[in-house]
């Protein structure tokens, strides 16, 4: 990896190799290494439909990958806004209104998982289980909103709670687990959900919270929202709000993907 990244800097990054089988644009895709040389590769386009992919490098002094099509989905109506793969399952986000969650590679081995279904778009998931949080719960973005399902149960999938997040379309949501330090120096490790919108801002959300709520109290009817592009004055930043240390900490958090 090192030399890879060497090559990136030193512009000498060359192509090693190419998929071009759909025919709509390619909005999104996720992957997981088997080993060194293998790798499966999932792409989705804005037609919704969804192509496997099995990836071998070869030998030789300037190895490329070989790519074959494994399988082909279209249980979307149209565009796959974000994919996820991980435990046998992927996940998927789309403009249809809904997030699919389908076994594989063995969708025989398990009961049939109903769509979570939604009033609009879908612009992002993000599936608690495949985390470092690895709790049985799932956060999805559809325009200014963000909900929280309980999937205990994954076929009775149960919402939680909903957030009216930002002032424009929430775009992703990620999980931050916050390191701090007491006065005692203990270490404490926190959950929060972080969201970005095209309102420009970025927000965080303590993760207790939302577990918490109810369908009769909803994250967030307890909690003041406040967006503003106006800088705070300084003291305590709100609690929704990122600090300067906050802020570089997701930094680090993003360059890791």
């Amino acid at each position: 990896m090192r030399r890879d990244l060497a090559d990136v800097l030193e512009g000498k990054l060359k192509p090693a190799g190419s998929i071009s089988a759909h025919s709509r644009p390619v909005e999104c895709l996720a992957g997981a290494a088997r080993s060194e040389t293998s790798a499966t590769l999932i792409t989705a386009d804005t037609m919704g439909i969804i192509k496997i992919w099995k990836l071998e490098r070869e030998s030789g002094p300037n190895p490329r990958w070989r790519s074959e099509l494994q399988d082909t989905l279209n249980y979307h109506r149209t565009g796959v806004t974000e994919i996820l793969y991980g435990a046998g399952q992927i996940w998927t986000a789309s403009s249809d209104e809904t997030v699919q969650i389908t076994s594989y590679p063995d969708p025989a081995l398990t009961r049939p998982i109903p769509p979570l279904n939604h009033p609009l778009s879908v612009r992002a998931v993000l599936p608690l289980s495949l985390t470092p949080l690895a709790e049985p719960y799932a956060v999805t973005a559809y325009g200014d909103v963000i909900r929280l399902y309980d999937l205990s149960i994954i076929s009775e999938p149960e919402i939680l709670g909903e957030i009216d997040a930002h002032w424009h379309d929430v775009t992703a949501v990620r999980l931050w687990m916050r390191t701090s330090k007491n006065e005692a120096g203990q270490t404490r490790i926190e959950p929060w959900i972080v969201s970005t919108s095209l309102d420009g801002t970025i927000r965080k959300w303590r993760f207790s919270q939302l577990a918490a709520s109810t369908p009769e109290n909803p994250a967030g009817s307890t909690q003041p929202v406040v967006i503003t592009p106006v800088p705070e004055p300084a003291g305590d930043a709100p609690a929704d709000e990122l600090t300067e240390e906050e802020e570089r900490e997701l930094a680090e958090l993003m360059g890791e993907e």
